[in-house]
Protein backbone atom coordinates (compact mmCIF):
# COMPACT_ATOMS: atom_id res chain seq x y z
CA UNK A 1 0.00 0.00 0.00
CA UNK A 2 1.37 3.63 -0.95
CA UNK A 3 2.13 5.95 1.77
CA UNK A 4 -1.07 8.52 -0.23
CA UNK A 5 -3.34 5.34 0.92
CA UNK A 6 -2.25 5.18 4.29
CA UNK A 7 -2.06 9.44 5.00
CA UNK A 8 -6.04 8.87 3.29
CA UNK A 9 -6.67 6.10 5.70
CA UNK A 10 -5.82 8.13 8.88
CA UNK A 11 -7.56 11.02 8.09
CA UNK A 12 -10.43 12.17 10.75
CA UNK A 13 -13.88 10.89 10.60
CA UNK A 14 -16.31 14.26 9.55
CA UNK A 15 -17.66 15.77 12.63
CA UNK A 16 -21.02 13.85 11.84
CA UNK A 17 -18.97 11.09 12.69
CA UNK A 18 -16.85 12.35 15.66
CA UNK A 19 -19.93 13.92 16.94
CA UNK A 20 -21.32 10.19 17.25
CA UNK A 21 -18.14 8.66 18.78
CA UNK A 22 -18.45 11.53 21.41
CA UNK A 23 -22.09 10.77 21.98
CA UNK A 24 -21.57 6.89 22.07
CA UNK A 25 -19.00 7.80 25.10
CA UNK A 26 -21.09 9.76 26.71
CA UNK A 27 -23.88 7.52 26.75
CA UNK A 28 -21.62 4.76 28.20
CA UNK A 29 -20.66 6.67 31.09
CA UNK A 30 -24.18 7.55 31.43
CA UNK A 31 -25.25 3.48 31.18
CA UNK A 32 -22.32 2.88 33.99
CA UNK A 33 -23.88 5.29 36.51
CA UNK A 34 -27.30 3.96 35.81
CA UNK A 35 -26.53 0.59 36.52
CA UNK A 36 -24.22 0.92 39.18
CA UNK A 37 -26.78 3.08 40.95
CA UNK A 38 -29.40 0.21 40.05
CA UNK A 39 -31.94 2.53 38.04
CA UNK A 40 -31.73 -0.55 35.80
CA UNK A 41 -32.64 -4.09 36.72
CA UNK A 42 -30.97 -6.05 33.84
CA UNK A 43 -28.60 -9.24 33.64
CA UNK A 44 -24.96 -8.95 34.87
CA UNK A 45 -23.81 -10.05 31.37
CA UNK A 46 -26.26 -7.83 29.60
CA UNK A 47 -24.85 -4.83 31.37
CA UNK A 48 -21.32 -5.29 30.44
CA UNK A 49 -22.04 -6.31 27.18
CA UNK A 50 -23.79 -3.00 26.53
CA UNK A 51 -21.29 -1.22 28.12
CA UNK A 52 -18.54 -2.84 26.08
CA UNK A 53 -20.43 -1.69 22.39
CA UNK A 54 -20.44 1.89 23.72
CA UNK A 55 -16.80 2.41 24.21
CA UNK A 56 -16.68 0.59 21.10
CA UNK A 57 -18.59 2.60 19.16
CA UNK A 58 -16.76 5.73 21.10
CA UNK A 59 -13.27 5.22 18.88
CA UNK A 60 -12.55 5.14 15.05
CA UNK A 61 -13.96 1.80 13.35
CA UNK A 62 -11.28 -0.74 12.43
CA UNK A 63 -12.46 -0.97 8.69
CA UNK A 64 -11.08 2.41 7.66
CA UNK A 65 -7.80 0.30 7.30
CA UNK A 66 -7.02 -3.66 7.65
CA UNK A 67 -3.29 -2.68 8.61
CA UNK A 68 -4.16 -0.80 11.44
CA UNK A 69 -3.82 -2.59 14.97
CA UNK A 70 -3.42 -2.53 18.99
CA UNK A 71 0.54 -2.19 18.75
CA UNK A 72 3.04 -4.01 21.28
CA UNK A 73 4.31 -0.62 23.22
CA UNK A 74 5.39 -0.07 26.46
CA UNK A 75 2.04 1.69 27.34
CA UNK A 76 -0.03 -0.82 26.17
CA UNK A 77 1.60 -3.39 28.66
CA UNK A 78 0.81 -1.22 31.29
CA UNK A 79 -3.24 -1.08 30.10
CA UNK A 80 -2.98 -5.05 29.61
CA UNK A 81 -1.54 -5.26 33.19
CA UNK A 82 -4.41 -2.77 34.93
CA UNK A 83 -6.68 -4.67 32.92
CA UNK A 84 -6.05 -8.25 33.82
CA UNK A 85 -5.66 -7.14 37.85
CA UNK A 86 -9.37 -5.80 37.25
CA UNK A 87 -9.98 -8.54 36.12
CA UNK A 88 -9.39 -10.93 38.79
CA UNK A 89 -12.04 -10.22 41.19
CA UNK A 90 -14.48 -10.13 38.15
CA UNK A 91 -13.12 -13.77 37.64
CA UNK A 92 -12.76 -15.00 41.43
CA UNK A 93 -16.60 -13.59 41.66
CA UNK A 94 -18.06 -12.94 44.96
CA UNK A 95 -16.44 -15.54 47.08
CA UNK A 96 -13.60 -13.01 47.04
CA UNK A 97 -15.74 -10.08 48.55
CA UNK A 98 -18.21 -11.16 50.18
CA UNK A 99 -17.20 -11.25 54.25
CA UNK A 100 -15.16 -8.27 53.20
CA UNK A 101 -17.77 -6.04 52.12
CA UNK A 102 -21.86 -6.18 52.77
CA UNK A 103 -23.34 -8.63 50.69
CA UNK A 104 -25.72 -5.85 49.04
CA UNK A 105 -22.24 -3.43 47.53
CA UNK A 106 -20.61 -7.03 46.21
CA UNK A 107 -22.59 -6.59 42.77
CA UNK A 108 -21.93 -3.01 42.44
CA UNK A 109 -18.42 -3.57 43.07
CA UNK A 110 -17.66 -6.09 40.82
CA UNK A 111 -19.85 -4.10 38.21
CA UNK A 112 -17.82 -1.09 38.96
CA UNK A 113 -14.72 -3.44 38.13
CA UNK A 114 -16.07 -4.71 34.93
CA UNK A 115 -16.78 -1.61 33.40
CA UNK A 116 -12.71 -0.87 34.32
CA UNK A 117 -11.77 -4.06 32.43
CA UNK A 118 -14.18 -3.07 29.24
CA UNK A 119 -12.90 1.12 29.67
CA UNK A 120 -9.03 0.72 29.89
CA UNK A 121 -8.54 -1.39 26.37
CA UNK A 122 -9.98 2.06 24.64
CA UNK A 123 -6.46 3.73 25.73
CA UNK A 124 -4.85 1.25 24.08
CA UNK A 125 -2.11 2.40 21.69
CA UNK A 126 -2.60 1.46 17.49
CA UNK A 127 -0.21 1.84 14.37
CA UNK A 128 -0.02 0.86 10.94
CA UNK A 129 1.51 -2.69 9.68
CA UNK A 130 2.39 -3.83 6.81
CA UNK A 131 0.78 -7.05 7.07
CA UNK A 132 -2.80 -7.34 7.84
CA UNK A 133 -3.10 -6.71 11.78
CA UNK A 134 -3.89 -9.20 13.81
CA UNK A 135 -5.85 -7.36 16.90
CA UNK A 136 -7.38 -4.15 16.28
CA UNK A 137 -8.65 -1.43 18.55
CA UNK A 138 -12.91 -2.74 18.42
CA UNK A 139 -11.84 -6.05 18.07
CA UNK A 140 -9.88 -5.95 21.48
CA UNK A 141 -12.69 -3.94 23.48
CA UNK A 142 -15.07 -6.62 22.13
CA UNK A 143 -12.64 -9.22 22.98
CA UNK A 144 -12.37 -8.48 26.49
CA UNK A 145 -16.36 -7.16 26.74
CA UNK A 146 -17.00 -10.90 25.45
CA UNK A 147 -14.71 -12.25 28.22
CA UNK A 148 -16.33 -10.28 31.30
CA UNK A 149 -19.56 -10.67 30.19
CA UNK A 150 -18.96 -14.19 29.99
CA UNK A 151 -17.60 -14.35 33.39
CA UNK A 152 -20.50 -12.26 34.87
CA UNK A 153 -22.86 -14.44 33.37
CA UNK A 154 -20.86 -17.98 34.98
CA UNK A 155 -20.26 -16.03 38.52
CA UNK A 156 -23.90 -14.44 39.06
CA UNK A 157 -26.03 -17.89 37.83
CA UNK A 158 -27.31 -16.49 34.67
CA UNK A 159 -25.76 -18.55 32.05
CA UNK A 160 -28.44 -20.29 30.82
CA UNK A 161 -30.14 -16.72 29.94
CA UNK A 162 -26.47 -15.98 28.45
CA UNK A 163 -26.45 -18.55 26.07
CA UNK A 164 -29.79 -17.91 24.38
CA UNK A 165 -29.21 -14.43 24.55
CA UNK A 166 -25.65 -15.21 22.67
CA UNK A 167 -28.11 -17.85 20.26
CA UNK A 168 -29.72 -15.24 19.03
CA UNK A 169 -27.74 -12.13 18.83
CA UNK A 170 -24.91 -14.17 17.38
CA UNK A 171 -26.70 -14.61 13.95
CA UNK A 172 -27.73 -11.69 13.46
CA UNK A 173 -24.26 -10.13 14.31
CA UNK A 174 -22.73 -12.65 11.88
CA UNK A 175 -25.00 -11.28 8.78
CA UNK A 176 -24.52 -7.74 9.98
CA UNK A 177 -20.63 -7.68 9.55
CA UNK A 178 -20.83 -9.91 6.82
CA UNK A 179 -22.91 -7.26 4.60
CA UNK A 180 -21.00 -4.82 5.61
CA UNK A 181 -17.49 -5.98 5.57
CA UNK A 182 -18.64 -8.91 2.56
CA UNK A 183 -18.36 -11.96 3.24
CA UNK A 184 -15.69 -14.56 1.40
CA UNK A 185 -16.86 -17.53 -0.75
CA UNK A 186 -16.73 -21.22 1.52
CA UNK A 187 -13.58 -22.11 -0.71
CA UNK A 188 -11.99 -19.86 1.43
CA UNK A 189 -11.65 -22.11 3.92
CA UNK A 190 -9.38 -24.36 1.96
CA UNK A 191 -6.99 -22.09 3.32
CA UNK A 192 -5.21 -22.91 6.20
CA UNK A 193 -5.79 -20.15 8.44
CA UNK A 194 -9.39 -19.75 7.39
CA UNK A 195 -10.21 -23.25 7.36
CA UNK A 196 -8.54 -23.42 11.34
CA UNK A 197 -10.32 -20.73 12.38
CA UNK A 198 -14.02 -22.26 11.15
CA UNK A 199 -12.84 -25.66 12.69
CA UNK A 200 -12.31 -23.81 16.30
CA UNK A 201 -15.50 -21.93 15.82
CA UNK A 202 -17.07 -24.91 14.75
CA UNK A 203 -15.83 -26.76 17.95
CA UNK A 204 -17.31 -23.91 19.78
CA UNK A 205 -21.17 -23.57 18.46
CA UNK A 206 -21.13 -27.82 18.62
CA UNK A 207 -20.10 -27.94 22.62
CA UNK A 208 -22.30 -24.69 23.30
CA UNK A 209 -25.26 -26.68 21.89
CA UNK A 210 -24.42 -29.85 23.83
CA UNK A 211 -24.59 -27.75 26.42
CA UNK A 212 -27.84 -27.19 26.31
CA UNK A 213 -28.74 -30.71 27.08
CA UNK A 214 -28.38 -32.03 30.65
CA UNK A 215 -32.01 -29.94 31.62
CA UNK A 216 -30.28 -26.95 30.95
CA UNK A 217 -33.25 -24.76 29.98
CA UNK A 218 -36.03 -26.61 32.36
CA UNK A 219 -34.99 -23.37 34.69
CA UNK A 220 -37.56 -21.55 32.18
CA UNK A 221 -40.35 -23.09 33.42
CA UNK A 222 -39.94 -20.81 36.08
CA UNK A 223 -37.98 -17.88 34.20
CA UNK A 224 -41.03 -17.81 31.52
CA UNK A 225 -43.77 -20.28 31.75
CA UNK A 226 -44.99 -22.68 28.66
CA UNK A 227 -41.62 -20.88 26.85
CA UNK A 228 -39.65 -23.77 27.38
CA UNK A 229 -40.20 -25.42 24.26
CA UNK A 230 -39.80 -21.70 22.21
CA UNK A 231 -36.58 -21.14 24.03
CA UNK A 232 -35.40 -24.57 22.93
CA UNK A 233 -36.27 -24.18 19.74
CA UNK A 234 -34.81 -20.32 18.95
CA UNK A 235 -31.56 -21.65 20.83
CA UNK A 236 -30.39 -24.41 18.28
CA UNK A 237 -32.00 -22.24 15.13
CA UNK A 238 -29.43 -19.50 16.34
CA UNK A 239 -26.85 -22.30 16.40
CA UNK A 240 -27.32 -23.72 13.12
CA UNK A 241 -27.95 -20.42 11.50
CA UNK A 242 -24.49 -19.38 12.79
CA UNK A 243 -22.74 -22.40 11.92
CA UNK A 244 -23.81 -21.98 8.43
CA UNK A 245 -22.25 -18.59 8.31
CA UNK A 246 -19.07 -19.66 10.09
CA UNK A 247 -18.48 -21.43 6.29
CA UNK A 248 -18.76 -17.53 4.84
CA UNK A 249 -15.79 -16.26 5.86
CA UNK A 250 -14.55 -12.45 7.12
CA UNK A 251 -11.66 -11.11 5.05
CA UNK A 252 -9.71 -10.73 8.07
CA UNK A 253 -9.03 -13.41 10.68
CA UNK A 254 -9.99 -12.61 14.31
CA UNK A 255 -7.58 -12.90 16.88
CA UNK A 256 -10.23 -12.06 19.46
CA UNK A 257 -12.79 -14.15 18.21
CA UNK A 258 -10.98 -17.45 17.99
CA UNK A 259 -9.42 -17.15 21.49
CA UNK A 260 -12.85 -16.50 22.89
CA UNK A 261 -13.78 -19.59 21.37
CA UNK A 262 -11.34 -21.57 23.06
CA UNK A 263 -11.53 -20.44 26.05
CA UNK A 264 -15.23 -21.13 25.67
CA UNK A 265 -14.86 -24.47 24.45
CA UNK A 266 -12.94 -24.58 27.29
CA UNK A 267 -15.23 -24.16 30.13
CA UNK A 268 -18.01 -25.25 28.45
CA UNK A 269 -16.38 -28.76 28.25
CA UNK A 270 -15.38 -28.47 32.26
CA UNK A 271 -19.05 -27.95 32.88
CA UNK A 272 -20.75 -30.65 30.72
CA UNK A 273 -18.01 -32.98 32.18
CA UNK A 274 -19.07 -32.05 35.90
CA UNK A 275 -22.92 -32.51 35.23
CA UNK A 276 -22.26 -35.89 35.36
CA UNK A 277 -19.69 -36.44 37.99
CA UNK A 278 -20.52 -38.51 40.41
CA UNK A 279 -20.40 -36.44 44.12
CA UNK A 280 -17.24 -36.40 45.93
CA UNK A 281 -18.03 -36.69 50.06
CA UNK A 282 -22.05 -36.59 49.65
CA UNK A 283 -24.36 -36.87 52.81
CA UNK A 284 -27.26 -39.12 52.99
CA UNK A 285 -31.07 -37.79 53.84
CA UNK A 286 -34.64 -38.27 53.20
CA UNK A 287 -36.34 -36.24 51.32
CA UNK A 288 -38.01 -32.99 52.50
CA UNK A 289 -41.64 -33.66 50.77
CA UNK A 290 -44.12 -35.67 50.52
CA UNK A 291 -45.51 -35.31 46.82
CA UNK A 292 -43.88 -35.27 43.80
CA UNK A 293 -41.73 -31.79 43.52
CA UNK A 294 -38.97 -30.85 40.69
CA UNK A 295 -35.95 -29.65 40.75
CA UNK A 296 -35.32 -26.02 39.59
CA UNK A 297 -31.68 -25.83 40.45
CA UNK A 298 -29.17 -29.28 40.82
CA UNK A 299 -26.00 -30.31 40.12
CA UNK A 300 -22.34 -29.98 40.29
CA UNK A 301 -22.45 -27.40 37.26
CA UNK A 302 -23.02 -23.60 36.63
CA UNK A 303 -25.48 -24.93 33.30
CA UNK A 304 -27.87 -26.68 36.00
CA UNK A 305 -27.28 -25.18 39.43
CA UNK A 306 -27.68 -21.23 39.96
CA UNK A 307 -26.08 -21.74 42.88
CA UNK A 308 -22.42 -23.73 42.14
CA UNK A 309 -20.42 -20.61 42.08
CA UNK A 310 -21.06 -19.07 45.87
CA UNK A 311 -19.12 -21.15 47.75
CA UNK A 312 -21.81 -20.98 50.82
CA UNK A 313 -24.91 -22.35 48.71
CA UNK A 314 -22.49 -24.52 45.97
CA UNK A 315 -24.33 -27.59 46.31
CA UNK A 316 -28.42 -26.33 46.86
CA UNK A 317 -31.14 -27.60 45.70
CA UNK A 318 -34.26 -25.56 44.83
CA UNK A 319 -37.54 -27.34 44.36
CA UNK A 320 -40.64 -25.92 42.59
CA UNK A 321 -43.88 -28.25 41.82
CA UNK A 322 -44.44 -28.47 38.30
CA UNK A 323 -47.84 -29.46 36.65
CA UNK A 324 -48.12 -29.26 32.86
CA UNK A 325 -44.30 -27.60 32.47
CA UNK A 326 -46.02 -24.64 34.52
CA UNK A 327 -45.24 -23.82 38.42
CA UNK A 328 -48.10 -22.09 38.76
CA UNK A 329 -52.02 -21.38 38.01
CA UNK A 330 -53.84 -18.62 36.51
CA UNK A 331 -51.26 -15.56 35.86
CA UNK A 332 -48.98 -16.27 38.47
CA UNK A 333 -49.34 -12.82 39.96
CA UNK A 334 -50.23 -14.55 43.65
CA UNK A 335 -47.87 -16.28 46.12
CA UNK A 336 -51.16 -18.67 46.43
CA UNK A 337 -51.49 -19.12 42.54
CA UNK A 338 -47.62 -21.51 42.68
CA UNK A 339 -48.40 -24.90 43.14
CA UNK A 340 -45.47 -25.24 45.81
CA UNK A 341 -46.77 -22.49 47.77
CA UNK A 342 -47.74 -23.62 51.17
CA UNK A 343 -46.59 -27.33 51.10
CA UNK A 344 -45.36 -29.17 54.34
CA UNK A 345 -41.51 -29.11 54.44
CA UNK A 346 -40.82 -32.81 55.93
CA UNK A 347 -37.43 -32.86 58.17
CA UNK A 348 -35.05 -35.67 56.58
CA UNK A 349 -33.78 -37.04 59.63
CA UNK A 350 -33.71 -37.54 62.85
CA UNK A 351 -31.83 -34.19 64.12
CA UNK A 352 -31.93 -31.81 66.74
CA UNK A 353 -32.61 -28.28 66.02
CA UNK A 354 -29.62 -25.19 65.95
CA UNK A 355 -32.01 -22.10 64.35
CA UNK A 356 -35.22 -21.10 63.63
CA UNK A 357 -36.54 -18.40 61.72
CA UNK A 358 -40.48 -17.56 61.51
CA UNK A 359 -40.83 -14.12 61.53
CA UNK A 360 -40.22 -12.05 57.96
CA UNK A 361 -42.79 -11.66 55.08
CA UNK A 362 -43.45 -13.39 52.44
CA UNK A 363 -42.04 -11.08 49.32
CA UNK A 364 -44.74 -10.68 46.54
CA UNK A 365 -43.50 -12.36 42.81
CA UNK A 366 -40.22 -11.39 41.53
CA UNK A 367 -39.48 -9.46 44.74
CA UNK A 368 -35.98 -9.88 45.73
CA UNK A 369 -33.87 -8.85 48.94
CA UNK A 370 -29.99 -8.83 49.85
CA UNK A 371 -31.04 -9.06 53.74
CA UNK A 372 -32.04 -12.32 55.13
CA UNK A 373 -31.68 -14.13 51.82
CA UNK A 374 -32.42 -17.35 53.67
CA UNK A 375 -35.44 -15.51 54.69
CA UNK A 376 -37.75 -18.30 57.33
CA UNK A 377 -35.87 -21.02 57.71
CA UNK A 378 -34.71 -24.05 59.75
CA UNK A 379 -30.98 -25.60 60.46
CA UNK A 380 -31.22 -29.17 61.56
CA UNK A 381 -28.12 -30.83 63.16
CA UNK A 382 -27.87 -34.27 61.39
CA UNK A 383 -24.76 -35.48 63.26
CA UNK A 384 -21.33 -35.83 61.83
CA UNK A 385 -20.38 -32.28 61.19
CA UNK A 386 -24.08 -31.53 59.05
CA UNK A 387 -26.78 -29.43 58.89
CA UNK A 388 -29.77 -29.16 57.22
CA UNK A 389 -30.89 -25.85 55.87
CA UNK A 390 -34.70 -25.30 55.07
CA UNK A 391 -34.12 -21.77 53.12
CA UNK A 392 -37.83 -19.29 52.02
CA UNK A 393 -39.98 -20.66 54.31
CA UNK A 394 -43.89 -19.33 55.26
CA UNK A 395 -44.17 -16.69 57.63
CA UNK A 396 -45.87 -18.29 60.25
CA UNK A 397 -45.49 -21.80 58.92
CA UNK A 398 -42.67 -22.83 61.03
CA UNK A 399 -43.51 -25.11 63.57
CA UNK A 400 -40.27 -26.07 65.65
CA UNK A 401 -37.79 -23.95 67.76
CA UNK A 402 -34.11 -24.31 68.25
CA UNK A 403 -33.22 -26.81 70.23
CA UNK A 404 -35.95 -29.47 69.66
CA UNK A 405 -35.54 -32.74 68.25
CA UNK A 406 -37.44 -33.88 65.25
CA UNK A 407 -38.12 -37.46 63.88
CA UNK A 408 -37.22 -38.00 60.38
CA UNK A 409 -40.74 -37.07 58.04
CA UNK A 410 -41.92 -34.82 60.68
CA UNK A 411 -43.58 -31.82 59.41
CA UNK A 412 -41.20 -28.35 60.30
CA UNK A 413 -42.87 -25.29 58.43
CA UNK A 414 -44.25 -24.77 54.92
CA UNK A 415 -43.04 -23.79 51.75
CA UNK A 416 -42.77 -19.96 51.32
CA UNK A 417 -41.30 -17.01 49.61
CA UNK A 418 -39.62 -15.54 51.99
CA UNK A 419 -35.65 -14.05 51.21
CA UNK A 420 -34.13 -13.46 48.47
CA UNK A 421 -36.95 -15.84 46.58
CA UNK A 422 -38.56 -14.78 43.08
CA UNK A 423 -41.28 -17.16 43.22
CA UNK A 424 -42.02 -19.88 46.29
CA UNK A 425 -39.87 -22.69 46.07
CA UNK A 426 -37.83 -24.93 48.62
CA UNK A 427 -34.02 -23.88 48.98
CA UNK A 428 -32.70 -27.22 50.63
CA UNK A 429 -28.48 -27.46 51.39
CA UNK A 430 -26.34 -29.56 53.84
CA UNK A 431 -23.74 -27.21 55.27
CA UNK A 432 -20.70 -27.18 57.87
CA UNK A 433 -22.26 -24.39 60.22
CA UNK A 434 -24.95 -24.50 62.35
CA UNK A 435 -26.11 -21.23 61.29
CA UNK A 436 -26.92 -19.11 57.56
CA UNK A 437 -25.20 -16.04 56.64
CA UNK A 438 -24.53 -15.21 53.29
CA UNK A 439 -21.08 -13.49 54.34
CA UNK A 440 -19.94 -16.13 56.65
CA UNK A 441 -16.91 -17.16 54.81
CA UNK A 442 -16.42 -20.68 56.78
CA UNK A 443 -19.69 -22.01 55.35
CA UNK A 444 -19.25 -25.16 52.79
CA UNK A 445 -22.19 -27.19 51.48
CA UNK A 446 -21.90 -30.92 50.73
CA UNK A 447 -23.57 -33.34 47.85
CA UNK A 448 -26.82 -34.28 48.30
CA UNK A 449 -28.10 -37.78 47.71
CA UNK A 450 -31.65 -38.78 48.84
CA UNK A 451 -32.77 -41.77 50.37
CA UNK A 452 -35.72 -43.71 49.17
CA UNK A 453 -36.38 -41.50 46.59
CA UNK A 454 -36.88 -42.12 42.83
CA UNK A 455 -33.91 -40.22 41.79
CA UNK A 456 -30.76 -40.35 44.82
CA UNK A 457 -28.42 -37.90 43.00
CA UNK A 458 -30.80 -34.76 41.55
CA UNK A 459 -30.38 -32.70 38.85
CA UNK A 460 -31.91 -29.52 37.18
CA UNK A 461 -34.92 -31.00 35.86
CA UNK A 462 -35.09 -34.32 38.01
CA UNK A 463 -38.51 -34.93 39.02
CA UNK A 464 -38.09 -36.43 42.51
CA UNK A 465 -40.91 -37.94 45.03
CA UNK A 466 -40.70 -41.07 47.92
CA UNK A 467 -39.85 -44.56 46.07
CA UNK A 468 -42.32 -46.72 46.33
CA UNK A 469 -41.29 -48.86 48.94
CA UNK A 470 -40.19 -45.89 51.05
CA UNK A 471 -40.68 -46.27 54.83
CA UNK A 472 -43.49 -43.63 56.27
Amino acid sequence: MSTTQVRIARRPDPGRSAGARWCAGALSVMWFAATALGVLDLPAFAVVVVLGVLVMLSIEPDVRHRHRGVAATRRNLVLAILTASAFVPVAVGADLLVGRFPFESVPVVLGAVASVCVAIPRLAETREFPAPAVLGHRELILGVTGLVSGVRAYQTGETVIAMVAFAVVLPVVMVVRRVRAGAGSPRSLARRTFGLQAANLWLFLAVLAAAGLPGTFFVWRSYLPGAEPFVTAVFWIGLAVAAVLVALPLQRISFATNLLALLGTAVLIAQLVGTVTAPRDPVVVGLPQAGRWEAISAGRSALVNNHWTLAVQRDAIDFVEVVDGRTHDGDGSRLEDFLIFGQPVLAVSDARVTEASDGLPDLPIGGYTRRDMAGNHVILDIGGGHYVLYGHLEQGSVRVRAGEQVRRGQVIGQVGDSGNSGEPHLHLQVQNRPSFDVEDRSIRTFPILFLDATVADVRRGDSVAPSAGAAR
